[in-house]
């Protein structure tokens, strides 16, 4: 009995893995997969919308920095001055300046912390615009070229040049950026 079942089971199972070979022999050549790599960084550090954040975000955070700096400044000029005259200052000029150095170097942590705390929410806020934008790009040149997957270079072992899509990605987005740069000075002469 187990011999008759052997024999009709066997041909079956060939018969299904020769049509499954067949099929993903065939699979490759009528429907190849289009994959495209993107340089992230290559690509955050060179489009023209990253630039652009990048120049706001300096521009908006230029006056604290500097203020900050100004306070380091005094804070340093305070602590030398504390330094140079220690051994000739009363011990009350003393303790008062060392009680101020205290609380500028809070103050300077303090506004330190609110700095970078700002700094990190507004940069949040310029990347995802970016990413945002960068999006739209890749998905409009993979569905131009038939893309089936765009993936960033950061996650892959090896890739071939030739699938590497971050200068075609780079070209829309100066395009892009060119529209809407004519666009707003053509909504400015309006006004």
């Amino acid at each position: 009995m187990k011999h008759y079942i052997r024999l009709i089971f066997l041909p079956a199972v060939l018969a299904i893995l020769a049509a499954t070979a067949s099929f993903a022999s065939d699979a490759p050549s009528t429907n190849p997969i289009k994959i495209g790599v993107l340089d992230w960084q290559l690509l955050s550090s060179k489009a023209p919308q990253a630039q652009e954040a990048s120049k706001r975000l300096e521009k908006e955070f230029q006056d604290r920095k500097d203020k900050f700096i100004g306070k380091q400044k005094e804070f340093q000029s305070s602590q030398e001055k504390l330094q140079k005259d220690k051994d000739v200052m009363s011990e009350a000029e003393r303790s008062k300046l060392e009680k101020n150095l205290a609380k500028m170097q809070q103050d300077l942590r303090h506004m330190d912390e609110e700095l970078r705390s700002d700094y990190t929410a507004r940069y949040r806020e310029e990347m995802d615009n970016f990413i945002s934008v960068v999006r739209e790009v890749v998905d409009k040149l993979a569905q131009e070229e038939k893309y089936d997957l765009v993936l960033p270079q950061e996650t892959t072992l090896f890739m071939a040049d030739r699938i590497d899509v971050t200068e075609k990605v780079l070209q829309r987005l100066a395009k892009a950026k060119a529209a809407t740069t004519t666009t707003t000075k053509t909504e400015k002469e309006k006004k």
